[in-house]
């Protein structure tokens, strides 16, 4: 008769239901493994694929993405799914774990008979002239000296020994399961507890925090924009940038502070990062099919039209110390003498490039247009974050590399030993084990057997 699906039977013949079933499932490590690998694939593709971006930026597929929840990932019901259940999983195994761990961390399990020392990775069986009580004292006292965790009984005319040694490395597995875990529920605090906003802001100007897209603040906090900086390297490429930044509350200022990259303005939660940068460049144009212009805003990289012509002009670059010796790489990062890099196209053809004076007209294509830039007003990109599971993450990683230290540097090593009475003597049986090291444990075995291990009457078992 075929047993009904929600019922199996273990090795020992009883049957587990469903509940059981899935509990095996839950605590499996390979199931934790494996979701491992699947949440380090998901999040390589979230960092690859934009994300909460325009949608143009997808492409034709960017229905497929949405459908598959990809432009918005780490809110997506499926990525949530898989971090619900790898939390499972880590809970599970470390509640399975747990009351094992704690019984042999309290008390060192004396060995069942001569068998069970036979079945152990590193043993000794050898006869001793000494009687059994006397080499059991000497066996106890020199593996205490060792530095080892010692308990011994006698029974049945035989003494029992067990010792250990590196016990509190047996909580390096399960400090690191629950290390993860705080981490995963800190991440999980801070995606759907947390705010974050991003905000162009130009120099010597203030903005509101809740007027910042993304926050739901609505404390009246402003931050006014003192001064901003780019400093670039000997061979005219970008080293940083620093931001002044003066945090108001209520108009009064509570903290003025130069940021710069991974180094933030805190308050109140909220952290304030340099994150990018920009300028918005006042282009005016005119032209003799335009004689009255145009004035545009642009950025670099933009291009301005020439009405009237096929000409157009292309925002090159900004140089703060121009100097025509350097060419495009400038002199210093203070705006001693600033120019504007453009360039002009007739059609694909580029047919001019110069670097123009802030304010001062420059003509263009032997007279037909002319254009001046006659404002540069860089501002820097602001991120403005508020995360309330960072600290619940940083404890988690405090557990997690605890417990790994915990792993690697303590790891336990067990003992175990039956002396029995023999005529003339006595006979030793001694087995031990450890999980990690074991090369490093067979020297240490060595020792611990030495005295014991000359014999005129011996049987040394590999």
């Amino acid at each position: 008769m075929v047993q009904p699906q929600e019922e199996r039977e273990d090795v020992s013949g009883a049957k587990q239901g469903l509940v059981d079933q899935l509990w095996d499932i839950f605590s499996s490590m390979k199931l934790g493994l494996f979701l491992l690998l699947l949440i380090a694939a998901a999040s390589i593709i979230g960092t690859l694929l934009p994300q909460n971006g325009d949608p143009r930026q997808y492409g034709s597929l960017y229905p497929l993405y949405k459908a598959l929840g990809l432009t918005d990932m780490y809110h997506s019901t499926w990525f949530m799914l898989l971090l619900f259940v790898l939390a499972m999983n880590l809970f599970i195994c470390t509640f399975n774990r747990a009351p094992g761990i704690w019984r042999l961390f309290n008390r060192p399990s004396l060995p069942a008979s001569v068998e069970s020392i036979e079945r152990l990775s590193q043993k000794l069986a050898v006869d001793r002239p000494e009687p059994a009580d006397k080499l059991a004292g000497e066996v106890v006292e020199r593996w205490r000296n060792l530095g080892y965790r010692v308990l011994s009984e006698r029974k049945d005319g035989k003494s029992y020994i067990s010792a250990d040694r590196g016990r509190f490395g047996l909580w390096g597995s399960l400090l690191s399961h629950v290390g993860m875990l705080v981490i995963l529920v800190g991440a999980v605090i801070g995606l759907y507890g947390g705010e974050e906003g991003q905000m162009p802001a130009e120099v010597g100007k203030s903005f509101r925090l809740a007027d910042v897209p993304g926050l739901a603040i609505t404390d009246a906090m402003e931050i006014r924009v003192n001064d901003f900086k780019t400093i670039y390297r000997e061979d005219g490429t970008i080293a940083d940038w620093f931001s002044n930044l003066t945090l108001l509350e209520n108009g009064q200022e509570i903290v003025t502070k130069e940021i710069q990259v991974n180094d933030p303005l805190e308050y109140r939660g909220y952290k304030i990062y340099q994150s990018f940068y920009g300028a918005n460049i006042v282009a005016k144009v005119t032209s003799k099919n335009d004689p009255e212009g145009h004035t545009y805003s642009v950025e670099t990289g933009d291009a301005v039209p020439i009405a009237g012509t096929d000409l157009a002009v292309l925002v090159y670059k900004y140089i703060p110390d121009f100097d025509p010796e350097r060419g495009m790489i400038s002199k210093s990062s203070e705006p001693n003498n600033p120019r504007i890099v453009f360039v002009v196209y007739k059609g694909r053809q580029q047919i001019d490039a110069r670097a123009a004076e802030i304010g001062k007209p420059e003509t263009i294509a032997g007279g037909l247009a002319e254009i001046t830039f006659p404002q540069y007003k860089p501002y820097t990109g602001l991120t403005i974050r508020r995360d309330p599971g960072v600290n619940i993450v940083w404890l988690g990683c405090a557990l997690l590399l605890s417990g790994l230290g915990l792993s690697f540097y303590l790891y336990h090593r067990q003992v175990r030993a039956v002396i029995e009475a023999r005529e003339g003597g006595s006979r030793l049986h001694v087995g031990a084990m450890a999980a990690k090291n074991k090369f490093a444990f067979a020297r240490e075995f060595e020792g611990l057997i030495e005295p014991y291990s000359r014999s005129d009457r011996r049987d040394r078992e590999a």
